[in-house]
């Protein structure tokens, strides 16, 4: 009963914190809201740990949620995009190894944690990842919101000057130029949605656990992300209510927030070193990478830039679009980046960790 009781404080606590941090704005608010909260109550008074089955939980949750995403329209686009995106997928994937190591070489993180810290991913799905193989969550979510940070404060004011210079120049080809306007559908009744809600946690959830019995690294997370993806790309069908989102980032943070003790509290400090490292690697990331993918595709300069920058799906895909660049090209190669570090990154990271380590 105590052990209960516990439990029920830590997700009241982590509630309070993650709504308090979604209200505010945040980057990341709630996540991060719910993990400072939970971390302070560890601080005041050490809690038994959530259950362990909570991590599976949140793999499959969030797979899920990636996979409802993933559209007809996206596989069909990725198709036409095909070396653009393994252009994109290897350049991302070496760098990653290379910034990786630097930051385990010239700091105190281990390797694992390292690798994760640097992988151009979204941070509630590589810290909850990093977890099951070892890494220390919390510094990789901390790692991951700085990325994200510098990349909105430091790196998209510069590709203003340089999209908006070089943009009008350039000729404006969409994957779907051709394609007929759709018809916005209808708002589906309570009923259909629980339906499809259903059944799209039946696909996500059953592919994510064969996987994960399967002991592949990250496996819960891959096995929903492919599953659900596949289903809506089959039936366009598969339903997630964005509402779930925020219960969803509060649990990650109270998941994270437990995994920290005072000891890595008190070292947040060792995180300063391999913030810089991670900076300069998303600045070689962007440029290394648009300047490859320039030369070996079709893609304009601006286009290769904002595709290549690894920041969120919906930022680069509406900045793009605000400065009257080709948007689904773009959101789409940001699609593949996602799902690929998803899909390939945690098992080739765990194998390059034990290597370097």
């Amino acid at each position: 009963m105590g052990e209960v009781l516990s439990i029920l404080l830590i997700i009241v606590i982590a509630a309070v914190g993650g709504l308090t941090g979604s209200r505010f704005k945040l980057p990341a608010g709630a996540m991060l809201g719910a993990m400072a909260a939970v971390v302070t109550l560890q601080m005041i008074y050490v809690q038994p740990g959530l259950p362990s089955q909570l991590q599976v939980v949140l793999q499959l949750a969030s797979g899920t949620l990636i996979g409802s995403r993933v559209t007809k329209k996206d596989a069909l686009g990725l198709r036409r995009l095909a070396l653009p995106a393994i252009v994109l997928i290897i350049c991302m994937f070496i760098i990653n190894v290379v910034v990786g190591s630097a930051m385990y070489f010239f700091s105190r993180l281990d390797i694992i944690t390292s690798l994760f810290a640097s992988a151009p991913g979204g941070m509630m799905d590589m810290a909850i990842v990093s977890a099951e193989l070892g890494a220390n969550p919390a510094y990789v979510a901390l790692l991951q919101l700085a990325r994200l940070i510098f990349i909105f404060t430091c790196m998209v004011p510069f590709f203003r000057k340089i999209v908006s210079a070089a943009s009008p120049s350039l000729p404006k080809i969409s994957v779907s130029d051709s394609e007929p306007p759709k018809p916005v559908p209808a708002a589906k009744p309570m009923r259909d949605k629980a339906k499809l809600l259903c059944f799209t946690l039946l696909c996500g959830c059953t592919s994510g656990l064969i996987l994960w019995h399967l002991g592949v690294p990250a496996g819960a997370i891959i096995g929903a992300m492919v599953g659900t993806a596949a289903f809506n790309i089959a039936t366009a069908k598969a339903y997630f209510p964005p509402k779930c989102r925020l219960p969803l980032q509060i649990l990650a943070g109270a998941f994270i927030g437990m995994r920290m003790d005072r000891e890595s509290i008190l070292a947040i400090g060792n995180l300063i070193v391999p913030a810089i490292i991670l900076f300069a690697g998303v600045i070689l990331i962007t440029f290394v990478t648009a300047f490859i993918m320039r030369k070996l595709t079709k893609l304009d300069l601006a286009t290769c830039l904002l595709a290549s920058t690894p920041g969120g799906l919906t930022e680069m895909a509406l900045m793009a679009e605000d400065l009257g660049l080709d948007a689904p090209k773009i959101a789409i190669l940001q699609t593949s980046r996602l799902m690929s570090v998803i899909i390939f990154f945690p098992t080739m990271l765990y194998f390059v960790a034990r290597v370097v380590g």
